[in-house]
């Protein structure tokens, strides 16, 4: 069989080497299904792939409601996904009230007890963000996944963070499975025989696009190590007194789901269980994003790719974060403005070159993070109030978040 024509959203070269399988091929709607679409799907038409049939959401729930383990493979930066997620996860909790849990590539397994505290309402979303340095290991917007971890708080929903540490992940891809440092070898998980359909896709998708022989090995070996830590995570969360009776809602980039030879493997292969794979599909690709894409061969693969696809639209964030337009150094417990970007809100509301930021609505401001973190809160149109020290007297600037062009730190 001829092999199959795929559409590839281009990563950073620091994610591919970071193992996130969050880049993924962009079908041609339909491609890798059994039954051929007779037409364009629309939005929010959800398909039963093995059968080829068109369910209701309480259908599609019914069905999946069979699982304990739910993986929905997303796209990132699609709002569409997540709330395709959100759906599932609502849907689960009310017919299954205290039964349900939450597994996260975002988080890494260092992280599992903050998680806790984030669920137990100990802390608010600015401590929880600073505390996981979520825009230092994730990166994405928060607001992809904010609605999600407020439900999971508001009900007291286990979040099980499914990611290696970083300092494991890092001595893995430099040397290997096999080669792990004594202090790190009870934190590797058990990796079992690559699987050689997995394989072969990860060569078509990521292979071309490194820069050296061994950087797909390097690549490949990091994905297996993400992807038994997750099976672990869920398997020993699933058995434990705490998991005892629940099910696992897995929220992961696409290709450690699709086909089944991600996760649900690997999951499978430690405890067999029933499993449902949910792949929210663009129905299209927006135009901005089509400079990015480039054409793949995906070797023929006789698996089905999921048990449902829900068709969702794309919308992202991009465009719509605040921006400060500042650049910052951290000294001495304060943050130094060192540069203003022309045009920004930063010197439209009267901000300088020299000032020391103090606070921001009323939160202190203690490092470069802060400002980050609490810019990233707001969205364009939204206001803040700057409280700077210039020459020794304190001054309060008001800022409107719009539209800057050009570089923009912060």
């Amino acid at each position: 069989m001829a092999s199959m024509p795929g559409r590839l959203l281009l990563a950073l070269a620091a994610a591919l080497f970071a193992g996130c399988a969050a880049t993924r091929a962009v079908y041609a709607p339909g491609g890798g299904m059994p039954y051929p679409l007779k037409e364009p799907p629309k939005a929010e038409e959800i398909v039963h792939v093995p059968t080829g049939l068109p369910l209701s959401f309480e259908g599609a729930m019914d069905m999946i409601s069979g699982a304990r383990l739910v993986c929905i493979g997303e796209t990132h930066d699609n709002l569409h996904a997540h709330r395709v997620e959100l759906g599932i996860l609502r849907e689960l909790f009310r017919r299954y009230p205290g039964k349900v849990a939450v597994g996260m590539e975002m988080f890494r397994e260092p992280d599992q007890e903050i998680l806790d505290r984030w669920t137990k309402g100990e802390l608010s979303e600015f401590e929880f963000l600073k505390m996981t340095k979520w825009y230092e290991n994730w990166g994405s917007d928060f607001g992809y996944y904010r609605d999600i971890l407020r439900f999971a708080r508001e009900n007291r929903i286990d979040v099980i963070a499914l990611n290696p540490s970083r300092e494991l992940q890092a001595e893995v891809r430099r040397y290997g499975l096999d080669n792990v440092p004594e202090r790190l070898k009870a934190m590797l998980p058990d990796i079992g025989p690559p699987d050689p359909y997995q394989r072969a896709a990860m060569q078509a998708v990521y292979g071309a696009h490194l820069h050296s022989e061994g950087a797909f090995d390097a690549f490949f070996r990091v994905q297996l190590l993400w992807e038994e830590t997750m099976a672990v995570r869920v398997v020993d969360y699933l058995r434990s007194p705490r998991g005892e009776g629940k099910k696992m809602v897995t929220i992961t980039g696409g290709w450690h789901v699709r086909y089944g030879f991600g996760i649900p493997k690997k999951a499978i292969r430690r405890m067999p269980m029933p499993y449902a794979i949910v792949m929210p599909d663009e129905i299209s690709i927006p135009e901005e994003k089509k400079d990015r894409m480039m054409d793949i061969d995906l070797p023929r693969i006789p698996l089905t790719p999921a048990d449902f696809v829900w068709w969702v639209p794309y919308e992202g964030l991009e465009g719509k974060q605040a921006v400060l337009g500042v650049r910052l150094a951290g000294t001495d417990n304060e943050v130094l403005v060192e540069g203003v970007t022309p045009g920004s809100p930063a010197e439209k509301a009267g901000i300088r070159k020299g000032d020391r930021i103090l606070s921001i609505d009323g939160r202190k401001v203690e490092d470069v993070a802060d400002v980050f973190l609490l810019v990233r809160e707001k969205r364009q149109g939204e206001k803040s109030s700057v409280l700077v020290r210039r020459d020794g007297a304190e001054h309060e600037f008001r800022v409107v978040y719009v539209p800057v062009h050009g570089k923009k730190p912060h």
